[in-house]
């Protein structure tokens, strides 16, 4: 990933992180964009992977594999598959356990099948695999950006990068957020999120009607920025309730009217 934060938290993990980058990363630790304790658990899993012997699967269990895959094959063929992944996801996400163990065997799972199969059905695997883990992705995400704590929300709309533009459902709890998260942090991530496909008229479309749902003075500003950056001329009207407030602070008004005259 090039993730800014998954950036940092590589190189902390690995120990090569500048004097500049350590800044950053204590920085970012401080304003709750990165847990610890979550960083902790990565280099924990990292060290278990590292130290893990990669398998070496005899012919008796290469054998063993395959009887087994087409026993298993014949009963999938008997139940719904939506169902099968309904009962898969509740019950492997339920604890934070079921998550962790999850990624550390789809690790162990790929390093199996790229001794045991052959490169073309090797292929077909890893595609039919990176579907499920985009479903589950999502899934995820919707479920973080429901929690409790402003980090656990932060990583909800990290988690969103890459399926904005694919995905309305996601789209729809980004802009949800934008409008209604108690957090100032969170809204302006959700913000950061969404003005990347800005470009699509439905997300430019959400993103000026939510001009109205903004009480953070940052939040404001923030979109004032990105509505010059689009030269969206419709967020001029949508502006004009919170410049006429009186409850709005006169640097706010100014910073907005600012903004909005370099609108065309």
């Amino acid at each position: 990933m090039d993730d800014k934060y998954m950036s940092l938290i590589t190189e902390y993990i690995d120990g090569t992180l500048t004097e500049a980058r350590r800044e950053e990363f204590e920085t970012y630790v401080k304003d709750g964009f990165i847990d610890m304790k979550e960083v902790e658990e990565l280099a924990s899993m990292q060290e278990q992977m590292l130290q893990a012997p990669q398998p070496e699967p005899s012919e008796a269990l290469r054998t063993n594999f395959y009887q087994m895959l087409a026993e298993e094959n014949v009963k999938l063929e008997k139940r719904s598959s939506r169902d099968l992944f309904g009962e898969f996801v509740q019950s492997l996400f339920s604890t934070n356990k079921g998550r962790l163990a999850f990624g550390f065997s789809v690790l162990m799972l790929g390093l199996f099948m790229g001794n045991v199969f052959s490169r073309s059905a090797y292929t077909g695997q890893v595609e039919s695999l990176s579907n499920q883990m985009a479903d589950m992705k999502e899934v995820m995400m919707m479920t973080m950006l429901e929690g409790e704590s402003v980090s656990q929300r932060l990583k909800g709309v990290q988690m969103s990068s890459g399926l904005v533009s694919e995905n309305k459902d996601v789209t729809d709890a980004l802009l949800l957020t934008l409008n209604n998260d108690e957090n100032t942090n969170v809204r302006l991530a959700a913000l950061a999120s969404l003005a990347e496909y800005a470009e699509d008229p439905a997300i430019r479309e959400g993103l000026v009607s939510s001009i109205t749902q903004q009480k953070s003075p940052l939040v404001m500003v923030a979109m004032a920025e990105l509505m010059v950056e689009l030269q969206e001329s419709k967020a001029k009207k949508e502006f004009e309730p919170i410049l006429n407030a009186e409850n709005t602070p006169d640097d706010v008004k100014s910073a907005l009217r600012q903004n909005l005259d370099k609108i065309m």
